[in-house]
């Protein structure tokens, strides 16, 4: 069963107060704000097909363990951007102690499926912290997919989707670490990029600089890898995870206002929907 996060993108309106106001905070790649219609379904992380004992909490000091953890999702999301949170990074990769969607939520209008301008709480972006535990006696190994699956392409008959502008931050770490170690991926662009040194690569930048087309700088630097083929965003492999030991992810997703396909003079793919999925699967390690 796949882990879900289902978000449907609606008819974008602007707002001139919200561009004013992002405008004059320095962000270039937003000069538009772009409302998401409102979300359908949960976010569960489920361990399947297991050989072994492992366990997944929400707390590293948990005294209980489930295979399979939810997350209940209905509010509206609205496109964002890694400008704004990245100087925060240590504070998203953290336990939670009263909601998983702990950070992103704001009182942000945004448009109903009649195209009416609603009030009401937002998502700037979905963050979920968990924990896995080996509770048995066996050295365990693991793979954590994350999915996607479903698509619906958008019917203004561009065939996109909204993986165009999606972004995934994972966090590993070990439980107790003080570390935040974390990497971003995104889809692979339409034409290659040139890395800071010059090479091409099929990488995507994490914030586009419009001065700069394709060319990766200091301050707008490429994601750390693409989607990987078919629906796999990314796959995190596990082993000699030996009785007792426990990691700490945390997986941040958004659509980035600052990619190439968001910017002010893109169609965008109305109409599509996306569903993602975390499976992790285990077995004794070999």
């Amino acid at each position: 069963m796949y882990d879900q996060l289902f978000v449907k993108k609606r008819k974008r309106r602007r707002i001139a107060a919200l561009v004013a106001l992002f405008s004059s905070i320095g962000v270039a790649s937003l000069v538009t704000i772009s409302f998401l219609g409102r979300t359908v379904g949960t976010f569960t992380v489920a361990l399947k097909n297991s050989e072994v004992r492992l366990g997944l909490c929400e707390e590293k000091d948990a005294t209980t363990f489930s295979t399979y953890l939810r997350v209940n999702s209905s509010s509206n999301y609205i496109e964002h951007s890694y400008d704004f949170f990245k100087e925060q990074l240590d504070v998203l990769d953290q336990e939670n102690k009263v909601t998983p969607v702990t950070y992103g939520e704001k009182d942000q209008p945004y448009t109903d499926k009649d195209g009416n301008l609603k009030k009401g709480k937002c998502l700037e972006f979905f963050k979920y912290t968990f924990f896995i535990k080996n509770i048995g006696s066996k050295t365990a190994a693991y793979e954590l997919k994350i999915n996607i699956s479903d698509r619906t392409r958008s019917d203004d008959n561009t065939g996109r989707s909204l993986d165009d502008t999606l972004r995934v931050m994972v966090f590993e770490n070990k439980s107790d670490s003080d570390e935040h170690e974390h990497k971003i991926y995104a889809k692979k662009p339409v034409a290659n990029n040139y890395d800071i040194d010059g090479n091409e690569t099929p990488r995507e930048f994490i914030v586009y600089d419009e001065t700069k087309p394709n060319r990766e700088t200091e301050n707008y630097r490429l994601v750390d890898d693409s989607f990987a083929s078919g629906d796999t965003v990314v796959q995190y492999d596990m082993s000699n995870f030996v009785k007792n030991d426990m990691m700490r992810y945390t997986i941040v997703f958004w659509l980035e206002g600052g990619d190439p396909q968001s910017l002010p003079d893109a169609d965008y793919p109305e109409g599509a929907t996306l569903k993602l999925g975390v499976d992790i699967t285990a077995h004794e390690n070999e």
